[in-house]
C-alpha cells in the first residue's frame, strides 16, 4: 500500500526546488555593470597611476569627461565598466600628457560629441596627434575661456580659467578650470593651477583677483596631484572645501603629495575629509543634491592617508623588496 507524502515534505522539496531555480538563474543572469544613478550626479576620480581623469555623469543620463591620464592608462577599460556608451563633452584642462597621454584612444573608443581645449599651444605629438583626432571625426571643438556657462540640465558648469590672455610658458596656468553646481553642492575642478609663478601671480592669484565668489565648493580636487604650488592655504581658505581629492600614483618620482599640504590637510582634518587614488584606488562621489555620499575601491586606515609622497614610495619600495625576496625564496626552493 502506497503512502501519501506528507505535507511537510512536500513543502521542504518545493523549498529545495525554488532555491536551486535562484541559483541557477543567478549564475546565467550578467552582472549589471556601474552607471550613472537616477537623478544624482555621480564623479567618479579615476585610478590612472600618475596622472588625472575624472568621469562625470549627469543626473540626466549625459557624460563628461576631464583628462584621461597618461599614455597607456587604463582609462577607456575603466570608463567601459562605468557603463559609458557616449561621452557628450570632453575636457582637456591643458597639453601636459599625464592629462591627455591616453585621449586618442577614448576618442577612438567612444562616440564624443564636444572636446574643449585650453588652446595652449603645446607641440608635442600626443598632444597634436589628440588634435588631428578631433578634427578626423568631425567632433565639435571649443576654447571656453573664464565666464563662460553651460547649463546641463540641472547642473551648472561655470568655467573659470583661463582668461583670454594665456600664460607664455606654463602649461600649468592655463588649466581649464570648472564648477559644477547641483542643487546645495559645488565641485571644482583644478587641473593643474598654480598659485605663483615668480612673483606672478597666475591661474589661482587671478581667480582669487577676480572669480573670489565663484572659487566655494564643497568638494575641491586638490590642482596638480598635491604639489605645494597647486594647494595653498589661501586656496583653501577660498574654496573652504569639507572634500578634497588628490589624484597621483603611489611611489611617485616627483614626490606628490606634498608634505606641506599633507600637512594643512592633517591639521585640518577635523573639517575636511581627505581622499588619495594613490592610497584608495578609484574614489566617487554621489551627489543628491544635498549630500555627498563618498565611496572608494579600497579601504584604508584613515591615519594612512596623512603619508607624504615619500612615505608612501618608502613603503612601496619596502613592499617590492619583500616581494622580491619572497620570489627569490621561492625560485631558491625550485632549484634545490
Amino acid at each position: 500500500m502506497n503512502k501519501r507524502p506528507r505535507p511537510i515534505v512536500i513543502v521542504a522539496l518545493l523549498a529545495v526546488a525554488i532555491v536551486a531555480v535562484v541559483l541557477v538563474f543567478r549564475r546565467q543572469a550578467p552582472h549589471p555593470k556601474p552607471g550613472p544613478v537616477s537623478d544624482k550626479l555621480v564623479v567618479r576620480f579615476l585610478d590612472v597611476g600618475q596622472g588625472d581623469s575624472e568621469l562625470i555623469q549627469l543626473p540626466d543620463g549625459e557624460t563628461i569627461l576631464i583628462d584621461s591620464g597618461d599614455r597607456g592608462s587604463p582609462t577607456v577599460d575603466l570608463l567601459r565598466h562605468y557603463g559609458v556608451k557616449q561621452i557628450d563633452l570632453i575636457i582637456a584642462t591643458h597639453p601636459h600628457s599625464d592629462h591627455i597621454g591616453e585621449m586618442r584612444d577614448v576618442i577612438r573608443a567612444f562616440k564624443v560629441q564636444e572636446f574643449w581645449d585650453s588652446g595652449f599651444r603645446h607641440t608635442t605629438r600626443t598632444y597634436t596627434d589628440m588634435l588631428e583626432e578631433i578634427r578626423d571625426r568631425g567632433i565639435k571643438f571649443a576654447t571656453p575661456r573664464r565666464g563662460d556657462l553651460r547649463k546641463c540640465g540641472d547642473v551648472l558648469l561655470e568655467v573659470l580659467n583661463p582668461s583670454d590672455d594665456l600664460p607664455d610658458e606654463n602649461a600649468n596656468n592655463a588649466s581649464i578650470v570648472v564648477r559644477l553646481t547641483f542643487g546645495s553642492k559645488r565641485l571644482l575642478f583644478s587641473g593643474e593651477a598654480e598659485m605663483y609663478e615668480g612673483t606672478k601671480p597666475s591661474a589661482w592669484g587671478q581667480m582669487i583677483a577676480t572669480e573670489k565668489d565663484s572659487l566655494r565648493a564643497d568638494l575641491l580636487k586638490a590642482a596638480h596631484h598635491g604639489s605645494s604650488n597647486g594647494t595653498t592655504r589661501e586656496v583653501l581658505d577660498v574654496v573652504n572645501p569639507g572634500i578634497v581629492t588628490i589624484s597621483c600614483a603611489a611611489g611617485n618620482g616627483y614626490h606628490h603629495p606634498h608634505p606641506g599640504v599633507v600637512g594643512m590637510l592633517d591639521q585640518a582634518r577635523d573639517h575636511i575629509d581627505l581622499y588619495r587614488t594613490d592610497l584608495q584606488g578609484t574614489i566617487t562621489a554621489v551627489c543628491d543634491g544635498n549630500n555627498i555620499e563618498m565611496s572608494t575601491e579600497k579601504q584604508l586606515a584613515r591615519e594612512r592617508l596623512y603619508l607624504t609622497g615619500n612615505e608612501v614610495a618608502g613603503t612601496v619600495a619596502s613592499e617590492n623588496r619583500r616581494d622580491a625576496g619572497r620570489q627569490s625564496v621561492r625560485g631558491g626552493r625550485k632549484s634545490r
